[in-house]
């Protein structure tokens, strides 16, 4: 089968590997599309997955091949699956913090997504995968099942309310996404981001009521403007670019949060006076959890959250090693693999 596989010197490469073989609990699915991820870029440009591996875990398949223990999925059923599986046992499932589980860590789709066929195991038709009826929504929205649950996890935790002000620092496919989630939930968001089309877009689709460049030297002014001179209350960082994390402690006010989205390519981080003094609240989310996979599922397939104009680019397969550069160069906003 045909794959798109990482290599240190071309980013991506064309390979052929072998079908996967399924297990009596397991399915095989056709892979019909899979998003690229911000993850995927990290990785790719920053060499930090073997060679050889396949990425890819945004994925829409149909299945194609059932092993005979499996009992709730047959053949020709469309899904949207995650990658990552909990366990729910163990100390940090039970504190919530599905992310830093073993098993959550340790499981994976086999391969990636950027393949033609992948193999489900059952731990993964259990927790990660989810129905997609027909004539409800394309694959490509559907796709976005999995980061849309990491923006809806990222907003639980930073317990966002309609009183709230918000800064969504970047507006890549991710900062658009919370911004709409925030928006849902009644507060007052704006937005930052490098490019002015960006910023339009998330206008457009009303994950903003209002934003700004992130270089404007008028930034801070106009933060300030917008909160009656306090600053926001939440801030997301969903930007790569160091100059955020100043950003962020200049925009927010006394009493607020950050909450990370985001990995930069430097370590990097905030003042511990500032943090101190000005008590703030600094907050990590990357993943979802199993609710957050169930309601973003929900939100998409139901037509509430539309995420359709967010998708910029769908390529093939064949074509993604080359086409993947525009990602890197900030020319997509997200980006779709048809195989």
């Amino acid at each position: 089968m045909l794959c798109a596989t990482f290599d240190k010197n071309k980013g991506l490469k064309l390979t052929e590997l072998p079908k996967p073989q399924i297990k009596e609990d397991e399915v095989l699915i056709k892979v019909d599309a899979c998003g690229v991820c911000g993850s995927d870029l990290v990785k790719i440009k920053n060499n930090l997955v073997p060679e050889g591996t396949v990425l890819g875990h945004e994925v829409v398949g149909t299945i194609v091949e059932a092993g005979n223990q499996v009992r709730k999925w047959s053949v020709s059923q469309k899904v949207v699956v995650a990658h990552h599986v909990p366990c729910l046992n163990c100390y940090f499932c039970k504190n919530g913090n599905y992310s830093m589980c073993s098993q959550f860590k340790s499981t994976n789709l086999s391969p990636g997504g950027f393949a033609e066929y992948i193999k489900l195991s059952k731990a993964h038709l259990e927790q990660t995968t989810f129905l997609i009826p027909k004539g409800t929504v394309s694959d490509h929205e559907i796709s976005l099942t999995e980061p849309l649950a990491c923006c809806l996890r990222a907003v639980l935790r930073a317990q966002v309310v309609a009183s709230n002000s918000i800064l969504i620092s970047g507006l890549g496919s991710i900062g658009i996404m919370l911004g709409k989630l925030c928006i849902e939930k009644g507060a007052h968001t704006f937005g930052t981001d490098l490019l002015t089309e960006r910023i339009e877009l998330a206008k457009e689709m009303l994950a903003i009521h209002d934003g700004t460049l992130a270089n404007s030297s008028e930034l801070k002014s106009w933060t300030l403007n917008k909160t009656e001179g306090y600053g926001v209350d939440v801030l997301f960082l969903a930007s790569g670019s160091e100059k955020s994390l100043n950003d962020a402690i200049n925009l927010v006010r006394a009493g607020g949060k950050i909450i990370v989205f985001s990995s930069i390519p430097k370590e990097e981080g905030f003042y511990n006076n500032e943090i101190y003094y000005r008590e703030l609240t600094i907050l990590g989310s990357y993943s979802p959890s199993p609710i957050s996979l169930k309601e973003a599922y929900q939100l998409i397939i139901t037509g509430k959250i539309k995420l359709k104009d967010l998708i910029t680019d769908i390529v093939s397969l064949k074509d993604l090693p080359q086409e993947i550069d525009k990602c890197f160069k900030n020319k997509s906003i997200k980006m779709i693999v048809e195989t």
